[in-house]
C-alpha cells in the first residue's frame, strides 16, 4: 500500500470518528460504572414535590425542570435527547363558554450510545375561555409528563424511586434541608461568555489542524511530482511569502490553506492544457492523412501559349499530313 493510500485511510477514519452520528457513541467502562452508580441513588426530599389530588389524596411528583437538570447531570447536556413520536388530541369540549381539552403524547428519550426508553404522557386543560390556550396547556403538560415517565425508566435518580410507597413514607418523615441563599453575583448578567468563546475557538483550530495534516502530506507529494520546473529562486520566494509562526496561529493556517488551493488550481490548469495539446495533436494527424493534393502555380514564362501547344508535337504532324494530302488531291483533279 502506498503512502497516498495510507493518508486517505487515515483521513477517512478521522472523518468517520469526528462525524459519528448521535446514538453510535459508546460509553467507556469508567463512564458506564459512574453513571450506573449515580442512577442507583434514590432522591431525597429536596427533589420531591407534592400536591393535592382528587379525593383528598396527596400525590408526590418531580417537577419538570428538576428532571431535566438531573438528566444533564447524569448523562451530560449532549449525552441524551428526547423526541415526540406521536401526539393526539383526545377531546375538545365547550361547556358554558369554557374549554376542556385532553391530549396524550408519546415521548422517546435516547442516550448517545443508542439505548432509549419511550412512554406516554397525558395533559388536561379545564375551564379556560381560550381554545388556543387550552390546547397549548394540554399539549405542553402531556409532553412534560411523557418526558418524566420516560426518564424514570433509567433509574431511581431520575424519579423511579417515587413509585415506591414505602420509600415515600420514609422520606416524608425526614426533615428538609433549607435551600441555600441565592448568590446573585454568579447569575448571568451579560450576553457574552469569554470562556466559552475561547474554548470553542481553540477547539475549532485544533480540529482544522488535524484535518489539514493528511491533506498537507498528500498535496506535498503531488506538488513534488507535478511541479519539477520551479526553480530554486521561485521556491524561495514562495516560502518567504508564508512565515512559519507557532502552530495553531489562525493567520498561518489561512495562508497555508491558500497556498494549497493555489497548488491545486495550478495542477488543474496544467492538466487542462495537456488535454488540449493532446486533442490538437490528434486533429493535426487526421488532417495530414486526409489532406488533398494542392495545385502548384507555374510561372508565366514556363507556361506555353495556346498556339504553341496546338502546333507542337503530334498536332504539327497531323496538320502537315492534312496539307500534303489536300495538295495531292488538288493536283490530281487538275
Amino acid at each position: 500500500m502506498s503512502g497516498r493510500d495510507l493518508t486517505r485511510d487515515r483521513s477517512s477514519s478521522t472523518k468517520v470518528s469526528s462525524n459519528m452520528n448521535f446514538g453510535q457513541c459508546q460509553y467507556t467502562a469508567d463512564e458506564y460504572q459512574a453513571i450506573q452508580a449515580a442512577l442507583r441513588q434514590r432522591l431525597g426530599p429536596e427533589y420531591i414535590s407534592s400536591r393535592q389530588a382528587g379525593g383528598g389524596q396527596k400525590v408526590c411528583y418531580i417537577e419538570g425542570h428538576r428532571v431535566v437538570s438531573l438528566a444533564n447531570e447524569m448523562f451530560g447536556y449532549n449525552g441524551w435527547a428526547h423526541s415526540i413520536t406521536q401526539q393526539n388530541v383526545d377531546f375538545v369540549d365547550l361547556n358554558n363558554g369554557r374549554f376542556y381539552v385532553g391530549v396524550c403524547a408519546f415521548v422517546k428519550v435516547q442516550l448517545k450510545d443508542g439505548s432509549y426508553h419511550e412512554d406516554v404522557g397525558y395533559g388536561v386543560s379545564e375551564g379556560l375561555k381560550s381554545k388556543a390556550l387550552s390546547l397549548e396547556k394540554a399539549r405542553k403538560e402531556a409532553v412534560t409528563d411523557g418526558l418524566k415517565r420516560a426518564l424514570k425508566c433509567f433509574g431511581n435518580a431520575l424519579g423511579n424511586c417515587i413509585m415506591d410507597k414505602d420509600y415515600l413514607r420514609s422520606v416524608n418523615k425526614l426533615p428538609r434541608q433549607m435551600p441555600p441563599d441565592l448568590d446573585l453575583s454568579s447569575a448571568k448578567r451579560r450576553d457574552f461568555e469569554p470562556a466559552v468563546e475561547k474554548a470553542r475557538y481553540s477547539s475549532c483550530l485544533q480540529k482544522e489542524h488535524e484535518d489539514q495534516q493528511p491533506f498537507a502530506v498528500a498535496t506535498s507529494g503531488k506538488s513534488d511530482q507535478s511541479e519539477p520546473s520551479l526553480s530554486s529562486s521561485e521556491q524561495d520566494q514562495e516560502n518567504s511569502r508564508v512565515p512559519l509562526p507557532l502552530e495553531g496561529d489562525a493567520t498561518y493556517q489561512r495562508k497555508l490553506r491558500q497556498k494549497q488551493l493555489q497548488q491545486q488550481f495550478r495542477q488543474q490548469m496544467q492538466k487542462k492544457e495537456q488535454i488540449k495539446s493532446n486533442a490538437s495533436a490528434g486533429q493535426a494527424s487526421n488532417q495530414v492523412h486526409y489532406v488533398s493534393p494542392t495545385k502548384h502555380s507555374i510561372p508565366a514564362q514556363l507556361e506555353p501559349t495556346l498556339e504553341e501547344e496546338f502546333l507542337s508535337g503530334e498536332y504539327r504532324t497531323a496538320v502537315y499530313w492534312l496539307v500534303t494530302s489536300f495538295s495531292e488531291v488538288k493536283t490530281y483533279f487538275i
